[in-house]
């Protein structure tokens, strides 16, 4: 049997429960997962069904959106050696020779394991996390489709964790006046406080209402940031925004297959592969 201990972002850990759900035998997996994926966890339970899954929420001082080892600008900070010890405290307390442990990434594993002084496996190196995943998992392939003329409802959600891959809004502006003017309603929705223009009409201040939001939508387009994530998980028709040199590794299979995705700098109507 195996473990797969999730510490990396929001969007990493929607990636893995969804290949785990659709493995033969979810239970066989045991995911020990940082508490910080809790409200998460809950918000996406009360409209799909995680009951298969085992798993184990632990704290381990992660406070912010995944373990500061695994970051450049947290990574050498006094809350780093805190969550280092708490992993190693677990471990120390919870060995179990019947399970093989696994992380979901390669990157710096061999640090990692010097530190935690344990043996972890990683699953993805630098491949498409999704068909990785589904390759590990043995899960089972479902196939997005997409049907341009049953598209109504539009939902365009620019914010991301980083700046950097922040959608910029005159490429928001343009989208909106093109799906309006196929006569499709549009709609712009940004977390919290960060409505910086008057196009927004909408604001979510937590994961149910951005899961609500995207139900409510035949297509959600977005920058490479948990949301997307979460429309493969509902399978919900998505387009993804890039900052540069993209599709990366993240990229879904369903906008790989439809080429559904576009950097800032290429950005065109030209290249707008929806409408086209």
């Amino acid at each position: 049997m195996r473990r797969l201990f999730l510490l990396r972002a929001y969007g990493d850990f929607v990636i893995a429960i969804r290949a785990i759900l659709n493995s033969p035998q979810p239970s066989d997996t045991k995911i020990i997962a940082s508490n910080h994926f809790i409200p998460l966890f809950e918000a996406i339970n009360e409209v799909f069904d995680l009951s298969p899954l085992d798993i184990d929420f632990q704290d381990f001082g992660i406070n912010q959106s995944l373990l500061n080892f695994f970051t450049d600008k947290q990574l050498l900070t006094f809350q780093t050696i805190r969550q280092i010890v708490k992993i190693k405290r677990y471990l120390k307390s919870n060995a179990d020779k019947k399970y093989s442990d696994y992380l979901e990434q390669e990157k710096r594993l061999s640090i990692f394991n010097f530190l935690v002084n344990h043996k972890f496996k990683g699953i993805v190196k630098k491949e498409n996390i999704y068909k990785t995943y589904e390759t590990f998992f043995n899960s089972i392939h479902h196939e997005l489709k997409f049907e341009k003329v049953k598209i109504k409802n539009v939902l365009i959600l620019p914010d991301a964790r980083t700046k950097i891959k922040t959608v910029p809004d005159f490429i928001v502006k343009d989208i909106s006046e093109q799906f309006k003017g196929a006569s499709i309603n549009v709609n712009i929705a940004k977390f919290d406080n960060k409505i910086s223009s008057s196009q927004s009409r909408l604001i979510y201040h937590n994961f149910e209402q951005l899961i609500e939001l995207i139900n409510k939508h035949d297509l959600v387009i977005g920058a490479d940031s948990l949301p997307i994530h979460l429309c493969n998980l509902f399978n919900k028709p998505h387009y993804i925004l890039y900052p540069h040199n993209q599709p990366n590794a993240f990229c879904t299979l369903f906008s790989i297959q439809n080429n559904f995705f576009t950097n800032f700098n290429k950005y065109s109507r030209e290249s707008f592969a929806i409408l086209n």
